[in-house]
């Protein structure tokens, strides 16, 4: 009898266990998931306004309502993004003694242009970036930009392939911070895009070189196909 109560109470602990590991992983994947909740709100209230609407009946008033409804939902996904990207703080200081080299999978920025090195300056020494301690994590982050892209946020997706480039930094504390986007596959991709990698957050630890937090500037860019 105490063999079968023991045996279950370690099999309960470990499911317990288990399921803790799995929420605190999830937890880790989006640290902000409340951001892609809001652009689904976004995406939901342009919906429910055009649904109004019956292209069949009226096609100018419909096509007149969904531009003004569409251009009301593009200006709230730039508003989502300029108040998170106005809330970055950069606590690091670049070390413009250092420039680290890219890979083809890797794109870095030597320094953030608000923190610019004069001309004059003493020669960087050049470090390849692979040589980064923890340096997996950057192509763990490239995959999953595009394997776990939220692609249901995307409405009308009228192309078979998106693309959009993503400029950031890594702070000394892992985190994204200054996100900006580019791209020619429309606003509200690139908007989105940005998003996407604010909820995802931070690297699960800093970038580390020679055991310390550094900070670096990343340009990342983003595919997505649609089949």
């Amino acid at each position: 009898m105490n063999n079968r109560f023991t045996s279950f109470l370690i099999a309960f602990l470990f499911l317990f266990l288990s399921a803790h590991k799995m929420e605190a992983q999830e937890k880790r994947k989006l640290l902000n998931g409340n951001i892609l909740t809001e652009v689904k709100n976004i995406q939901k209230r342009f919906s429910d306004s055009i649904s109004h609407y019956d292209y069949k009946k009226n096609s100018v008033l419909y096509s007149e309502k969904y531009r003004a409804f569409y251009s009301e939902k593009i200006q709230n996904l730039k508003n989502l993004y300029q108040s998170i990207y106005e809330k970055d703080v950069i606590t690091g200081k670049f070390d413009t003694s250092i420039l680290f080299k890219a890979t083809n999978e890797i794109q870095t920025n030597t320094v953030s242009p608000q923190e610019a090195a004069p001309q004059a300056e003493t020669k960087s020494k050049i470090v390849d970036i692979a040589q980064i301690e923890n340096y997996q994590q950057l192509t763990d982050l490239k995959k999953r930009l595009t394997v776990d892209f939220p692609v249901y946020l995307i409405e009308d997706s009228g192309e078979e392939l998106y693309q959009c480039k993503l400029n950031f930094i890594i702070d000394v504390d892992g985190k994204f911070k200054k996100i900006k986007y580019s791209g020619s596959s429309g606003t509200e991709f690139n908007i989105i895009s940005a998003l996407f990698l604010y909820a995802i957050g931070s690297l699960e630890k800093p970038l580390l070189y020679n055991k310390k937090p550094i900070i670096q500037q990343f340009s990342q860019p983003i595919i997505v196909r649609f089949e």
